[in-house]
């Protein structure tokens, strides 16, 4: 074997070792008490099992810009670049909505730079359209518990897309027909789910 080829692969697999030690540092631990009170930690403790985390990857695909048509003449007076973000303010990253008939209310703002004409947004409530149309929020109704991801996406006049916002991850909950606060004096339960 040539001398080059021996410095790296021995380069190559100590990149390689390094990057397993890293992945291998982190580690999760889940610890059951004796209340029935779960615990999760990083530190290794008497009595907790390890547990294997999955990395979470994103569900939408990265956001490319899009440049609008421009005429020669304004081409030539300045490259004029498209600017386009758009962000869910509301309901906050990682939120828990309590509502027993899915209701939750959802604003996004955007800013645009060096666009024709109006903008419109699509709101995608897990992967699917919620909403379409040129208003900055909308009320939902009818979401089911637990969780669902949200992402609004911003169009130009002619349909290119401009933007997408990030994945806001939120948590419905709903009162459940087995809670004893629901059951009613006959037995039976009042009704709500």
């Amino acid at each position: 074997m040539q001398p080059f080829l021996r410095t790296l692969l021995a380069v190559l697999t100590f990149v390689s070792l390094l990057l397993v030690g890293a992945v291998s540092e982190a580690q999760v631990y889940r610890k059951v008490l004796e209340d029935g009170t779960v615990i999760y930690t990083d530190q290794k403790q008497e009595g907790a099992e390890r547990i294997n985390i999955n990395t979470v990857t994103s569900d939408f695909a990265p956001v490319t810009r899009t440049q609008t048509e421009t005429s020669d003449d304004e081409a030539s007076d300045a490259e004029q670049q498209v600017e386009a973000s758009v962000e869910i303010v509301s309901p906050e990253h990682e939120a828990t909505v309590r509502d027993n008939r899915g209701r939750m209310n959802v604003a996004w703002a955007e800013s645009v730079r060096n666009v024709r004409g109006r903008v419109s947004f699509k709101l995608f409530v897990d992967n699917q359209v919620a909403y379409e149309g040129p208003a900055s929020g909308v009320s939902l109704e009818g979401l089911n518990r637990g969780e669902h991801r949200l992402q609004v996406r911003m169009y130009n006049e002619q349909g290119a897309e401009l933007a997408r916002s990030d994945t806001t991850v939120i948590y419905m909950h709903q009162a459940s027909i087995y809670n004893p606060a629901l059951n009613n004096n006959a037995g039976g339960t009042s009704g709500q789910n």
